[in-house]
């Protein structure tokens, strides 16, 4: 995959009102808030809502041969996203549907979603990808989840290097490379 093809993956977090509506200054704006994640500590999620976004996440992009979303440190990401970047009335409707997820959850037998057996969570975050065009709730919440979390993994250098394989520094020439003809 190319960085072309990532920026691609980026359209949804791009319709997101707290991102750059460029694309290359949404993926600086992303690579630059990877690079401080070790220093800043959760600010706006408590510890549920940490413990559901970073469920949520590890289900969109689950760790297989490459990182999964929590590996990458997805949910420090969008922390770090709501609590800068996001304006009081952009993060109250997502912490509300935040909510409203783990009520939902609670309708199906678990009093939160990290607690529902995984096909109940897999039936449950099909629903809300059907209602990601709501104005509010859950449907809503998870549409900006899963934009965010797409965002978060693809800015993520550990993505940009082993997964996507771009290389960010010119580290010399190297003659004994083949010709290949672009087909």
């Amino acid at each position: 995959m190319r960085r072309r093809e990532a920026v691609r993956f980026l359209g949804a977090a791009l319709a997101l009102p707290f991102i750059p509506r460029s694309a290359e200054t949404a993926i600086k704006l992303g690579e630059a808030l990877h690079l401080r994640l070790a220093d800043v500590p959760f600010r706006t999620l408590n510890r549920d809502q940490q413990a559901l976004v970073t469920n949520i996440a590890e289900m969109i992009i689950p760790e297989t041969d490459t990182p999964g979303a929590t590996a990458v440190k997805v949910p420090e990401f969008i922390d770090l996203i709501l609590t800068e970047w996001a304006s009081d009335e952009e993060r109250a409707p997502f912490l509300a549907g935040l909510t409203d997820i783990e009520k939902r959850a609670g309708t199906m037998g678990a009093p939160r979603f990290v607690d529902l057996p995984a096909a109940k969570k897999v039936e449950l975050l099909t629903a809300l990808d059907a209602a990601r065009d709501d104005k509010s709730g859950a449907g809503l919440a998870f549409a900006r989840l899963k934009a965010l979390t797409v965002y978060g993994y693809f800015t993520s250098q550990a993505v940009d290097v082993d997964v996507l394989k771009t290389q960010m520094f010119f580290n010399g020439y190297q003659g004994n490379v083949p010709f290949t003809p672009a087909v």
